[in-house]
């Protein structure tokens, strides 16, 4: 945080039109502790940012916001890829805690839309759009779309924004389905060899337990059972992608 710490700092203290001396004298620190803060040779502890905002009138108010994005999914796998076998399990147990840091109603043009009709039908209708729709969650991790089992289907498309086709999620919606935006990471690990295109297995499971309410926790518990059956998935992922990784590197 240290190049935080020095920016704001720096824009504080000019802002007011303070002389690092001045605002040293305000904080009742040295001056040195200033002008070290500001050319990031030290890093503040939480305490002294405060302070030293506070003399020059400001309030420290650090705030978190969400990524939006799906790479520590991402990082997960390849963490997978690369770990012997040994450690696979270790990954493995950690997947339900991966899942919760990249919530998938919180990721960058997540929209959720009313389905017309059954999720073959969305699909195809994505599919005349354009939008090259992907299937995830537990329908990936099942290698089938029928029939639908998650509470909130997940379809990776193109641009979420520009589906039409589809009326807004209200409680009076039969089938509710979350239209997620297609990243480099899903297109990575997208597999072609079933009827219409899916995330790989593990992908779509990580995604499911990344759903907000039941549908996650319902998830988090075919993951706690699936046992070897998760462990097997790794296997098939691993035989199904690495190559594919390695020709990328090359």
């Amino acid at each position: 945080m240290t190049g935080l710490s020095s920016d704001w700092l720096r824009r504080a203290r000019l802002s007011r039109q303070l002389t690092m001396a001045a605002l040293a004298d305000l904080a009742r620190v040295p001056t040195s502790t200033v002008s070290r803060i500001e050319s990031g040779r030290i890093e503040p502890t939480v305490a002294m940012l405060a302070r030293l905002l506070g003399a020059a009138g400001f309030r420290f108010e650090p705030t978190l916001a969400e990524s939006g994005g799906d790479q520590p999914l991402a990082d997960v796998l390849e963490r997978l890829e690369s770990a012997a076998a040994a450690e696979r399990a270790r990954w493995l147990n950690r997947l339900p805690a991966v899942a919760s840091v990249a919530p998938v109603a919180r990721r960058t043009g997540a929209r959720r839309v009313a389905v017309p009709g059954d999720l073959a039908t969305a699909i195809g209708r994505l599919r005349d759009q354009g939008q090259n729709p992907i299937v995830s969650g537990v329908e990936a991790w099942l290698e089938s779309i029928d029939p639908v089992r998650s509470f909130i289907p997940l379809v990776c498309v193109d641009d979420p924004a520009r589906a039409e086709g589809f009326g807004a999620a209200g409680r009076g919606a039969r089938q509710v389905m979350l239209l997620l935006a297609t990243t480099a990471n899903v297109r990575r690990w997208t597999r072609t060899d079933t009827p219409v295109p899916m995330t790989a297995r593990l992908w779509g499971l990580l995604d499911a337990m990344a759903s907000p309410g039941r549908q996650g926790d319902i998830a988090r518990e075919l993951f706690k059972r699936s046992g070897g059956a998760a462990t097997t998935a790794v296997e098939a992922w691993l035989a199904a992608f690495k190559p594919a990784l390695s020709d990328l590197t090359v």
